[in-house]
């Protein structure tokens, strides 16, 4: 009995021995069937880490650099602003003074006119005198020669009345003449006085017009090359800081970009070192583990454990609408008949990134083994579940229970729907699954 019991504990010991040697056998083997991106390489999570850390005091660098840019355009930015009020003070400048100079062109011709006019006038005015003064002195000889005579006299001297008063008429009218010149001469001499003072001004005014012209002449250019001046100075200034901007610009542009690509590819990597942690420390055997089947070319294996009678009942391909019976539906994935509560397995060791209701999936479990020889990512779908055994974000091996067959979510009888995504797209299963388990549809 003894013995018995000795051979008992020595076989169970081996039988353990040879479980935890196979679990080793199979990780290892599933960890090098695993694509590049996968397994821990020469490049580390903690290399990335000091990448980033690098890239982020160079984005911390640029954004100072920037700062410093925006500084600069905003001063030059004031620069043009009050340049630009200088301009339009300039130009207002500029449109006053051509302005007054065509006035004060136009007030020169008036005075030229103005002078002539007073050159006429006194011209005239001196004739006028002359001729007064000529008429004045012949006045003053007929009243000479007359002698002074009373009324008295010139009735004792006039042969008939009628002479009497004509020669009476005479000499008032001389009177009045007289008289009458000395009031028109009198006007016409303070005429052309006020008339030498007028052309006295006139020709004072002309010839300050003449040297205010001038220098309006003069402001007005320098007010021009002022402003072109200020317009090249700015434009200049401005090209060369907007420049300088734009390249810092882009450098941050690229840094941020380059850290956005290392932020993704160090999630990828330590997803990858945590799922070859939690895989490495698998060294006893589970209740929930089942030794999986012979694996593919590109390292799968049949979800399901041996010894289990099933059937296809859909491929991946055009088939008939299984709820309505009615128009087809293309099928992304295969359909395994079984008995519900058949456990499932993970087809491949990965990192769960579903596990829970999923529209017609119903209980549904999806787990991200990696990245593929091209970059993309790949994931196993099964849905259908009656009830699940994993949870999100835990690591599973190879052969892992993670669901029991159902019929939850879009179904018409138990069974497990399997499918294969690539970057989230559905790939025909055939390609990734080992032969032997049902027949393949023929590659067109």
């Amino acid at each position: 009995m003894a013995n018995s019991n000795k051979s008992a504990a020595v076989l169970r010991t081996v039988s353990l021995a040879l479980s935890v040697l196979m679990i080793i056998v199979c990780v290892s083997f599933s960890l090098s069937q695993q694509e590049p991106a996968l397994l821990a390489e020469a490049r580390t999570s903690k290399d990335v880490d000091k990448e980033i850390a690098e890239c982020e005091k160079l984005i911390q660098s640029l954004n100072a650099e920037m700062k410093q840019w925006e500084e600069q355009l905003k001063e030059i930015g004031n620069l043009e602003k009050t340049a630009q009020t200088r301009a339009e003070l300039l130009a207002s400048k500029i449109e006053v003074l051509e302005t007054s100079i065509e006035l004060n062109e136009s007030l020169m011709e008036s005075n030229k006119m103005k002078r002539a006019t007073a050159q006429a006038e006194i011209y005239l005015v001196q004739h006028e005198y002359e001729y007064y003064e000529e008429i004045f002195s012949e006045l003053m000889r007929f009243l000479y020669e007359s002698g002074s005579i009373s009324d008295f006299e010139l009735i004792f001297s006039s042969a008939s009345l009628a002479e009497y008063l004509e020669r009476r008429d005479d000499f008032t009218s001389a009177m009045n003449c007289v008289e009458d010149l000395m009031e028109n001469l009198s006007k016409s001499h303070a005429h052309l006085v006020d008339l030498d003072e007028e052309y006295e001004i006139a020709q004072k005014k002309y010839e300050s017009l003449i040297e205010e012209l001038e220098y309006q002449k003069t402001d007005l250019e320098s007010a021009k090359a002022e402003l072109e001046s200020v317009k090249n100075d700015l434009g200049a200034g401005s090209s060369q800081i907007s420049g300088e901007y734009a390249k810092v610009s882009d450098n941050l542009a690229a840094a941020k970009s380059k850290l956005s690509a290392l932020k993704k590819e160090r999630e990828v990597l330590y997803k990858q070192e945590q799922l070859a942690k939690q895989l490495n420390k698998k060294t006893e055997i589970h209740t929930d583990y089942i030794a999986p089947s012979k694996l593919s070319a590109s390292g799968f294996a049949w979800p399901l454990e041996l010894g289990i009678s099933y059937r296809l009942s859909s491929y991946f391909a055009t088939r008939q609408n299984p709820i309505t019976g009615k128009g087809t539906e293309f099928h992304q994935g295969i359909d395994i008949a079984c008995a519900g509560g058949t456990r499932i397995l993970a087809s491949k060791s990965g990192i769960v990134q579903k596990a829970e209701w999923y529209g017609g999936y119903g209980n549904c479990v999806i787990i991200y083994h990696g990245e593929d020889k091209k970059g993309r990512s790949i994931t196993t779908l099964y849905g259908h579940a009656k009830s699940l055994a994993c949870k999100k974000g835990q690591a599973v091996a190879q052969g892992d229970v993670i669901s029991y067959v159902g019929s939850t979510g879009r179904s018409t009888g138990n069974h497990l729907h399997f499918s294969v995504l690539l970057d989230g797209v559905y790939v025909d299963p055939d390609d990734y699954l080992p032969d032997g388990y049902y027949t393949k549809l023929p590659n067109d």
